[in-house]
């Protein structure tokens, strides 16, 4: 007779812990629970005790069904008030006799061969409703941990599934990858969210579609929807939008500014003279039935292309779009012609990015005279960590300068991997430097606003596509400090900008899920040349200013959105031309 079973806890099983653990599953889970917001119906397969069942509940999920083939979890999900099934996951998904507008997998397909994952795969696509999401998350084979044993922790374990293979099926299914890659704590799990295509509306031909993420909060999406804007002003090449992000950002969708894009959105891929492509998912290649030009978006920041993209460089797009000449080296390096390669470069609005307009100040909480900025994602090519060790070495905590961290995604994708104790840390040093974090969700204006209540956008980068942070505050009138060398040198330059030195460094394997073709490289910023330069800017504040002030008449003249689609049209207009 088995002994009786913990709340929370699956017999036999290392992760499923007990009760206890509820709190931390709950946050592990919300990002991909987001995805299905308001969704009619959704599968969640391995339910376990039901936790993603009720962040489905509270996110106005009509129907959810969890399937589990342990007994007892079910009866615990049942209890939640869960309507749950036992099953196998192998077999289980055939007898449903109903579809779903999404399905959920989590850690379910490692129990599997090859041959079962893929039959399983087959099932989930055949009970996704047209237009219907399927999230799969597994175990990473290329973290250490996992290789080296944890992935035999638990009994069930057939094989690994890495996020290539898992891409390359969820594409030969049918499915569009819109979401892929690493979770960036732990053991980085990979996750892949695919998309079944619309029901077709039999609409005709159009000129120009675009497919990508538009009504999210992150850099693509931005210069999707930003771009797209802007070519309303050419008609005969303004696109058609076919939005492939897994969740709408609700301020972004209720933003009167793109109403117009609203109108031209499509559930389903129109035949199209030309395609525009750029996803937060992966680069794909594949040209669609109906397409006749495929132009696809590809900024990387990493000195060398992965090696999936070179076949598709090479023969795959009519066009690659690249936001920087930094970016086109690396694709003309990789054999791409340099006539198929096209810098259209990202841009601001200049009624919203402006060092003129009257903008509210944003509540800052510091009485600090000169006031240092940085505003991106906590990643290793973002140059954070060169920022507050050359910070910490140029200041004092008596000195009257602050530091603001206006960080994003911490509630995602990108939590802080030691949940923030080193900033708190920092913060509370008595010797160290005032240091000021932020990390609530902030608007477009309030983005603006933080700009305009800040002295100087400090952006060490190592790597970067084109550095949108670094162009916006120069619109707004802030000198920056940035890493020279990088993509960034297209717009700024001693006259607009501090140049810090850096030395290229060696990078190998893989970043961002993929494994590069060759020897990549990043920036290495000089700390003291740095830490010299944040001293010399509080001393020299006038100087500063009147960089600011010139960097903001550059941005203003020659680096707005409206200049980007001057060139995309010119481009698309050349493409329909020889279609």
């Amino acid at each position: 007779m088995q002994p009786p079973r913990p709340r929370g806890h699956q017999r036999f099983s290392i992760f499923h812990g007990t009760a206890d653990d509820e709190a931390g599953r709950r946050a592990w889970h919300h990002a991909y629970a987001d995805v299905f917001r308001g969704s009619a119906s959704v599968l969640d397969v391995g339910c376990g005790i039901g936790v993603f069942l009720d962040l489905l509940r509270e996110r106005g999920v009509a129907r959810a069904l969890g399937i589990d083939r342990d007994p007892e979890m079910v009866e615990e999900t049942r209890a939640r008030g869960h309507e749950a099934r036992v099953g196998d996951a192998r077999t289980a998904l055939r007898a449903l006799g109903e579809e779903f507008d999404g399905i959920h997998v989590s850690f379910v397909i490692e129990t599997m061969d090859g041959e079962e994952g893929l039959a399983f795969l087959a099932d989930c696509v055949r009970v996704l409703r047209p237009g219907g999401t399927l999230v799969v998350r597994t175990l990473n084979p290329r973290n250490a941990a996992v290789r080296d044993g944890a992935f035999w922790y638990e009994p069930w374990a057939k094989r690994p599934w890495p996020l290539e293979t898992l891409h390359v099926a969820f594409g030969d299914l049918g499915l569009r990858v819109v979401g892929a890659g690493n979770e960036p704590d732990g053991w980085q799990h990979v996750y892949v969210v695919g998309r079944a295509p619309a029901a077709a509306r039999g609409e005709g031909r159009i000129p120009v579609a675009w497919q990508g993420e538009f009504f999210a909060y992150n850099s693509m999406a931005v210069v999707n929807r930003e771009l797209a804007r802007a070519l309303l002003a050419h008609p005969d090449v303004a696109p058609v939008l076919v939005p492939d992000e897994p969740r709408e950002e609700p301020s972004v969708a209720a933003d009167p500014r793109y109403a117009a894009l609203r109108e031209r959105v499509r559930r389903t891929l129109p035949p199209a003279d030309v395609l525009i492509r750029q996803s937060n998912g992966a680069a794909d290649f594949r040209r669609p039935a109906g397409v006749t030009k495929l132009v696809q978006i590809l900024p990387w920041e990493y000195g060398a292309l992965p090696r999936s993209w070179i076949e598709g460089v090479r023969e795959g797009a009519d066009e690659i779009w690249v936001p920087s000449t930094y970016c086109a080296r690396m694709f003309t390096d990789a054999g791409a012609a340099a006539e198929r390669v096209a810098v259209v470069p990202n841009g601001i609005d200049p009624t919203r990015f402006s060092a003129e307009r009257d903008v509210a100040p944003y509540p800052i909480p510091s009485r600090k005279g000169f006031r240092f900025l940085y505003l991106g994602g906590v990643l290793p090519r973002k140059g954070i960590d060169v920022l507050l060790a050359a910070y910490r070495r140029a200041f004092r905590r008596d000195d009257d300068v602050t530091l603001v961290l206006k960080i994003f995604g911490t509630r995602s994708f990108y939590p802080l991997p030691d949940g923030g104790a080193s900033f708190a840390a920092f913060a509370q040093d008595p010797q160290a430097p005032e240091l000021i974090v932020l990390d609530d969700d902030v608007s477009d204006e309030e983005v603006v606003r933080l700009y305009r209540s800040c002295d100087a956008l400090a952006f060490p980068y190592r790597g970067e596509g084109f550095g949108l942070p670094m162009l916006e505050a120069l619109a707004c009138g802030l000198p920056v400090i940035a890493t020279a060398g990088g993509a960034a040198d297209d717009f700024l330059d001693g006259d607009v900008a501090y140049r810090v030195p850096a030395e290229r460094r060696a990078l190998r394997g893989e970043f961002r899920g993929e494994l590069l073709a060759g020897e990549g490289w990043w920036l290495e910023p000089d700390l003291d040349d740095l830490a010299a330069t944040l001293r010399h800017v509080v001393a020299h504040r006038e100087e500063a200013r009147e960089k600011g002030l010139r960097g903001a008449q550059r941005a203003r003249e020659r680096w707005t959105w409206d200049h980007a689609a001057a060139i995309a049209a010119h481009r698309l207009r050349a493409l329909r031309a020889g279609a």
